[in-house]
């Protein structure tokens, strides 16, 4: 059997990382002979959407079943969705975990055990950055309702009306003509040290986002393998606010009188479920 373990190093000794989206090494075990795989996890530093598309790697390494300490619902959603068990309460040794996972002492959880964001803020240094200034700048640095207040940076790159339109448009221009207000003081600016912090934050994020939408188009272009998730939408849920719209970094969401997902453009990356204020979005198993 294929499993994956959350561990804070990578071998079989290292102790079981209580976080899953933020978890620092995944470790992909067969059962059968204890062989390891160890990934570090890319998800480490991201400010939004780590549980989802932590849930996403594991169903691309066709994981049965992950051993974890604590599964946000998010997260939990994505793998359930995928078919994979998800066993929490996890401690202690590697290796320990995984022999009684073998013996049958462990049992499957049924629903989440820690609310959204768990792990944020309590692991590299990289996270408590996307913690402190996520306060002040929303979800600017992920979901694109970035610092001048409006949705220029999500709309432009999710609904593909280009980067020029979104990014370099009304978003930079406000930021450009009036200094940006610290978290929770409206209309008070920030030092330029602080405010070339957040604008550096966001250019990672940007980089990070654009070489992800690269690597997907190179699968592409070489007919690699379609994402083992997409979205979907509760139409009776939805109520066609648009946020899915702008979250959507390839442009496979339009809007009618509920959102519609166009199966054949989306990655499954995950960003319109975090966005969506309704939970009206969610990831399932691409039939």
């Amino acid at each position: 059997m294929r499993i994956a373990v959350t561990a804070a190093g990578p071998s079989l000794e290292d102790n079981i990382d209580p976080r899953f989206g933020r978890c620092s090494y995944f470790l992909i075990i067969d059962t059968d002979d204890m062989s390891v795989e160890a990934i570090e996890n890319p998800n480490l530093a991201l400010s939004g959407g780590a549980g989802i598309q932590s849930a996403q790697l594991m169903a691309e390494r066709e994981v049965e079943a992950v051993l974890t300490g604590n599964c946000g619902p998010n997260a939990f959603r994505t793998l359930e969705a995928a078919g994979i068990q998800v066993l929490t309460g996890a401690r202690g040794v590697v290796r320990d975990t995984v022999e009684q996972f073998n013996a049958g002492a462990l049992s499957a959880a049924q629903q989440p055990n820690v609310a959204g964001h768990f792990g944020m803020g309590t692991g590299a240094p990289a996270q408590s950055m996307g913690a402190g200034y996520g306060a002040g700048m929303g979800r600017g640095m992920g979901g694109g309702r970035g610092m001048g207040g409006g949705r220029g940076m999500g709309r432009g790159m999710g609904a593909g009306r280009g980067m020029g339109a979104g990014m370099m448009g009304a978003q930079f221009d406000r930021v450009a003509a009036q200094p940006a207000a610290l978290p929770g003081q409206q209309g008070a600016p920030m030092n330029a040290q602080t405010e070339t912090h957040a604008l550096r934050a966001q250019a990672e994020a940007l980089q990070e986002r654009l070489g992800a939408l690269n690597a997907r188009i190179a699968e592409l272009e070489q007919g690699g393998a379609v994402s083992a998730l997409v979205a979907t939408v509760d139409a009776d849920a939805c109520t066609a606010c648009g946020a899915c719209l702008e979250a959507c970094p390839v442009g496979a969401i339009a809007i009618a009188e509920v959102a519609r997902i166009d199966p054949g453009l989306c990655m499954g990356c995950g960003d319109c479920v975090v966005d969506c204020p309704e939970g009206a979005v969610s990831l399932r198993k691409r039939a």
